[in-house]
């Protein structure tokens, strides 16, 4: 009969990670988890504003409390993140549809993170820090739009809603053109990848793509778009 495996270092390993839950800055983190799902059921009450109000404090707060009471931890700095995506993921859901806009603008909100989700596999081919990606400026201007397209789809004003979520997508288009030069530099040690008009093509090259998948999924508001940016030049 076959014994389980004693593996103490796990034992010890698990209760360490369970013990960093109990601490200040990560139940602020966790709290956000009670607030979505009062959002949630109170989308037509005007509780919906201070709920978000909330989450938003607590997004910034956890940090801070990591800071001045000296509780960094590992589980502190992945639980974080992961909660700032699924807090866009569910509260996208939940008022995206009150905004009747059509199901295929998700692409626009969420082009980067699915961009950044299928670098996945080059974490065990090549030990690549997806955290490094996700630092980047433009990837950062991405987010601060996703958290203003989420303000306006919880007023909701569909029309800044829907301005919003073309800038997302144009700025998604050049985050990805950023991360694509940027893992591929940090792949390759290939001279012509670093330099100028390599960056310049991949901006081009993703730029069309995207344009064109875009032009496709939403082919009536993307000629309206392209004539009203003509009009504007």
């Amino acid at each position: 009969m076959n014994r389980p495996v004693d593996r103490p270092g796990m034992d010890v390993e698990w209760r360490a990670r369970a013990g960093e839950l109990r601490t200040i800055p990560n139940l602020v983190s966790l709290s956000r988890l009670p607030l979505l799902l009062a959002i949630a059921f109170l989308l037509d009450s005007v509780w919906r504003y201070p709920l978000f109000a909330l989450i938003i404090l607590s997004d910034g707060l956890d940090g801070w409390l990591a800071r001045r009471l000296d509780q960094k931890t590992e589980l502190g700095a992945m639980l974080d993140p992961a909660l700032d995506k699924l807090t866009a993921l569910v509260l996208f859901v939940v008022l995206f549809p009150r905004t009747g806009l059509p199901v295929e603008y998700l692409a626009l909100f969420f082009a980067r993170d699915a961009f950044v989700v299928s670098l996945g596999p080059l974490v065990p081919l090549y030990g690549f820090d997806t955290s490094k990606v996700q630092a980047r400026k433009l990837g950062k201007v991405v987010t601060n739009l996703q958290f203003w397209t989420m303000v306006a789809m919880l007023v909701p004003h569909v029309p800044a809603t829907r301005a919003l979520m073309w800038a997302l997508g144009a700025a998604s288009a050049l985050a990805i053109a950023d991360y694509v030069v940027f893992v591929s530099r940090e792949l390759s040690d290939r001279e012509w990848i670093h330099t100028r008009g390599a960056a310049v093509a991949a901006a081009v090259g993703v730029g069309l793509a995207f344009a064109a998948v875009v032009g496709l999924l939403l082919p009536e508001e993307f000629r309206t778009l392209l004539s009203w940016l003509a009009e504007l030049l």
